[in-house]
């Protein structure tokens, strides 16, 4: 092939950039050779239609930046922009995690609730997002044992937004799965609570119960007009599985609206990887091992594939060993290197904890000699070395 033709992912495509003939996974062509790519919105349609990768024409339009400057560049501007929106993102998740409070109590005590404030919050959401998408992705990992029920559906909505967003949906899209997303549970407010917050197994007959909670649901909502049936599809599909064993209403494949998909692996992630009355939080890495186990039985392949690489191997939280020995937290994840996060250093390779942490840039060590001691061993319950994970991606601000 010419040299001046070169394959990239849909990641490094921007406006400006001239492709050959672009196909569907269905092989329709979508775009013929010689065609420019006019703006964000053309691409965000290309994701949509399901392309992963795609040839251009470097001779006639931009290429992907190759000079060691320009990457130096990016990576220190995506840094800026990170850590810019992270203040941001902890306001938009407290003022979030307030409504769900709000919302909830109000249905728990039959009380009407505001739709306008759960629109206002997935707004800010949705803004937070496109600004930089993993601001609030990490501010996830902070979980509140006594709020479970509130975080856990802001988690959710932030999750499934982001999600979306990688997938290309439109604005408006993904403002309904904000809302959607913070309401997914809004019929366990019709669950008795001792059965809610049971600490052991459930009965059968209590399960049965707990398992109307999407049906209670969409009964609540459907008394408003204005949530749209985009929204009302995360609230009653996400039990719903890809093989036609969940709940409430045994839906398979593509009966699942692809929200309802994205809704379903977004919440097991969150509840997994949250202490719970009845268990103990799972690592991120065990909870995404089982999620992807299963591919094709409980969900779809291609959204969780989507959301490995939203999250990362390793996503932010985690607690890991590396070869050389030393142990520390994730706090940072590059989509396009997802083997080499950035590691918060809290333990030395002798296992002692170190007075002041240190963070490696796995990546940059990789590139500067190749050093093998700054691989990543193993995942590592943080429990278990009395670490708080969240203190080290909320408190955390630029070296």
């Amino acid at each position: 092939m010419a040299g001046h033709i070169k394959k990239i992912p849909i990641e490094d495509l921007t406006p400006g950039m001239y492709v050959e003939d672009v196909f569907s996974r269905d092989d329709v062509l979508l775009l013929s050779a010689d065609s420019i790519i006019e703006s964000e919105e053309r691409i965000a349609t290309l994701r949509r239609q399901g392309v992963a990768s795609l040839y251009i024409n470097t001779r006639k339009g931009k290429d992907v930046p190759q000079k060691l400057g320009d990457r130096v560049d990016s990576s220190l501007l995506r840094e800026v922009e990170y850590y810019k929106e992270l203040n941001k993102a902890r306001e938009v998740r407290r003022k979030t995690v307030e409504t769900a409070k709000d919302v909830l109590d109000s249905i728990r005590r039959g009380h009407p609730f505001s739709v306008s404030k759960v629109e206002e919050a997935a707004q800010e959401i949705v803004e937070s997002i496109v600004r930089n998408p993993d601001a609030l992705n990490s501010l996830c990992q902070i979980k509140g044992y006594d709020e479970y029920t509130y975080t856990h559906s802001v988690n959710v909505s932030v999750l499934s937004t982001s999600l979306a967003y990688s997938l290309g949906y439109n604005h408006e899209q993904l403002l309904q799965v904000g809302v959607g997303g913070v309401l997914h549970d809004i019929g366990k407010m019709r669950v008795p609570e001792a059965i809610l917050n049971k600490p052991g197994k459930y009965a059968d007959w209590e399960f049965n119960i707990m398992k109307k909670h999407p049906e209670y649901g969409l009964e609540i909502v459907s008394e408003k007009k204005n949530i749209t049936e985009f929204s009302k599809a995360i609230i009653i599909q996400h039990h719903e599985r890809y093989n036609g064993k969940g709940y409430p209403r045994g839906l398979s494949g593509a009966q699942i609206a692809e929200i309802g998909l994205i809704g379903a692996v977004a919440d097991v992630y969150d509840a997994l990887t949250s202490n719970r009355v009845y268990r103990a939080a799972w690592t991120p890495q065990k909870a995404l091992a089982l999620i992807f186990q299963g591919c094709d039985e409980d969900y779809s392949r291609e959204i969780v594939e989507r959301f490995t690489k939203q999250m990362g191997i390793y996503p932010v939280g985690s607690f890991v060993r590396l070869v050389s020995g030393e142990m520390g937290v994730v706090t940072r994840v590059d989509r396009g290197n997802l083997l080499f996060p950035r590691v918060m250093i809290l333990f030395d390779a002798s296992g002692k904890r170190l007075e002041l942490p240190v963070e490696f840039d796995l990546a940059e060590m990789q590139k500067k000699d190749g050093d093998k001691r700054t691989l990543i061993d193993v995942s590592l319950n943080p429990a278990a070395f009395r670490v708080d994970v969240a203190r080290y991606i909320d408190d955390k601000s630029p070296s």
